[in-house]
């Protein structure tokens, strides 16, 4: 049993055997290939997926302007209310010198949120990045649309 193990193996093969080995040897590279191709195609929706869920920084960095000026306008406030419990209690006229410090947090806001709006717009617009990336995709799905169309 051994011998012809290793004669089969290793020894001269019949045509008859090259055949048998060469077809179990196309099935196997079938079943390989569908197992490839299925494990090609996750990969591929993985890093789709990955691409279309990008980090926006300039949403975050606007965001995150936001939420620090209104804490800023926020500390202000009680800031104010604590100089007029301290005025009314020692009798004297209230201080508004941290109300100053409100102009600043409004300009801040007022500017990020006009510069966030430029970009978004230059963005949105056509030849813009995000225009151009949804007309791409729209054409891939349906050749037939027109690119000069509006709406």
């Amino acid at each position: 049993m051994f011998f012809n193990i290793l004669k089969l193996l290793f020894g001269k093969k019949s045509l008859a055997q090259k055949e048998k080995i060469a077809e179990l040897s196309w099935e196997r590279w079938q079943r390989e290939k569908i197992a490839e191709e299925k494990l090609l195609k996750i990969k591929q929706e993985k890093k789709e997926l990955r691409s279309k869920v990008k980090f926006n920084f300039s949403k975050v960095f606007a965001f995150l302007l936001f939420v620090n000026f209104t804490a800023i306008e926020l500390f202000t406030a009680w800031t104010t209310i604590q100089s007029f419990n301290l005025a009314y209690t020692i009798g004297m006229m209230p201080d508004f010198t941290p109300l100053i410090t409100l102009i600043g947090a409004i300009i801040g806001q007022t500017l990020s949120y006009g510069i966030y709006s430029n970009k978004a717009k230059a963005e949105n617009t056509k030849d813009g990045v995000v225009f151009e990336t949804v007309m791409q995709s729209l054409n891939e799905f349906n050749p037939e649309i027109d690119k000069d169309a509006v709406g």
